[in-house]
């Protein structure tokens, strides 16, 4: 792979990362490659007026946002040094964490009366200890009729399941298994995260799964397993929107694995069984025979002459 999906080949959970390695000063949002949650969340902002993005790092997709559309574009980020990039293509940026509720400069920004119609959380709740916590929060800045916009790493990806099997949950520099990530969830799981806040912190949270981004891992074969678990097995991110509603409700949990598919190939596997089976021992049966004992020297000098040819 040209880029890290999930296991690292060595465990990086005790390594020291470098610093400012979540924002790249030079990149911006390619609106052509539809299979990037820059690109969906661009999208999830058009004809809005008022954004926030939360862990806005340099500022890239708010700037891309801001390009397209006349729009304000605040930033919340903890890292100086991106906020201070950031600063310079928003419109204002908080330099501060999104989950201390007794940091000064977040109690200032929570008392004030701006409200968005739209708040981004580009991956972002994976890394925070309470993201219930932290979400409910943000639900406080949401203008009527607002939207959160989420995308969180799928846990359920093949590269992560390989790993599994073969004993390995490596933490790695970033991607699924990115070594400062503190929460996982599959697409079914966040559903059931959801449900758990909305009672929790007496939030009417709906879920609306936008979009899905996919990576492939070619040395992997997954005929079978896809057969009976479908393409999840290739979504590396989920992107959600969650709305406050008078009437919440939470999606039925999907499930992907195809039972009936997977009896139909277990009986299929079977009957091939049986199968070799009975031709084995119709050619052991034949080996044993008379005529094949005396036909063996004419078979001998036949193979000889084919080789000879």
């Amino acid at each position: 792979m040209s880029y890290d999906i999930a296991n690292a080949p060595k465990n990086r959970l005790s390594k020291k990362e470098e610093a400012n390695k979540y924002y790249i000063e030079n990149y911006s949002v390619d609106l052509t490659n539809k299979n990037s949650s820059h690109t969906i969340m661009v999208d999830e902002a058009k004809g809005l007026k008022r954004i926030l993005d939360v862990g806005c790092g340099a500022g890239v997709i708010g700037k891309k946002i801001k390009e397209l559309q006349k729009c304000t574009v605040d930033g919340i980020e903890i890292d100086t040094v991106a906020a201070d990039i950031a600063k310079k293509v928003l419109d204002h940026v908080y330099v501060m964490p999104i989950d201390d509720e007794k940091n000064k400069t977040y109690q200032a920004f929570m008392r004030e009366d701006k409200k968005y119609d739209m708040i981004i959380c580009a991956d972002i709740i994976e890394h925070l200890v309470d993201p219930g916590k932290t979400l409910s929060n943000l639900s406080k800045k949401l203008a009527p009729k607002g939207k959160i916009v989420i995308s969180i790493p799928n846990l359920s990806h093949i590269d992560v399941i390989a790993g599994l099997i073969d004993g390995r949950f490596n933490y790695n520099r970033v991607g699924i298994l990115d070594s400062t990530h503190l929460r996982f969830w599959t697409e079914n799981s966040f559903y059931e995260f959801i449900a758990n806040v909305n009672e929790n912190y007496k939030i009417n949270f709906v879920p609306r799964l936008v979009a899905k981004t996919t990576a492939t891992d070619e040395t992997i074969h997954t005929g079978f397993l896809e057969d009976v678990c479908g393409k999840e097995l290739y979504t590396f991110q989920n992107v959600f929107e969650l709305t406050v509603q008078k009437n919440p409700y939470v999606p039925k949990v999907r499930h992907y694995h195809n039972y009936e598919k997977l009896l139909q190939m277990g009986e299929e596997l079977k009957n091939l069984r049986e199968e070799v089976k009975l031709k084995n021992q119709i050619i052991k049966d034949m080996q044993q025979s008379t005529s094949w004992k005396v036909t063996a020297p004419l078979r001998k000098v036949s193979g000889k002459l084919k080789h000879e040819k």
